[in-house]
């Protein structure tokens, strides 16, 4: 090698280990705070438009139907972090509008059930699992636990930490 080799070498490895090797800096106070989601309850006060009109604008706050509640408070029995308790009612609202009920046929691999609306992908047989994944770690007997609140939802917290979040949801 060539001393301008070398030396540039060994320029490019000091630079890296500048930026590349030193420790992140410690967190700090706030970052280990615990942060609680906020929620708006509808829409502030309108600005004040003068009008030749008399117009009247009327809000409502937005509330939380009594089944979404309950999603709510069986999701944080089941284990669900603080955090994500926010985000998994919106989702419950969105797939099933909170109805433990709800099925949809038209999904494939037989449909989705549930509160979380679980594909039936995760309770049928594989080449992976003989009997289906939620089978295999005890969440199911069969597919139509999913229908159970909470079943759904514990069976949808195996699925959030397989998938590293809530991508299962297309989010």
């Amino acid at each position: 090698m060539t001393l301008i080799s070398k030396l540039a070498i060994s320029l490019f490895i000091s630079v890296t280990s500048i930026f590349i090797l030193t420790p992140p800096p410690a967190p700090t106070a706030d970052d280990l705070a615990v942060r609680q989601p906020e929620v708006f309850e509808g829409y502030g006060r309108p600005v004040d438009i003068p009008s030749t009109t008399s117009t009247v604008i009327v809000t409502t706050p937005i509330t939380q139907p009594d089944a979404c509640q309950t999603v709510f408070d069986m999701a944080r029995h089941v284990g669900w972090a603080e955090q994500d308790l926010t985000q998994l009612v919106a989702i419950a609202y969105r797939e099933s509008r909170c109805n433990p009920a709800a099925f949809n046929a038209s999904d494939p691999n037989g449909g989705s059930a549930g509160v979380m609306q679980i594909n039936y992908f995760w309770c049928k047989p594989s080449s992976y699992y003989t009997n289906g994944y939620l089978q295999a770690y005890g969440l199911l007997r069969t597919c139509d636990d999913l229908f159970d609140l909470e079943d759904n939802l514990r069976s949808a917290l195996a699925i959030f930490r397989y998938s590293n979040g809530w991508r299962a949801w297309s989010l």
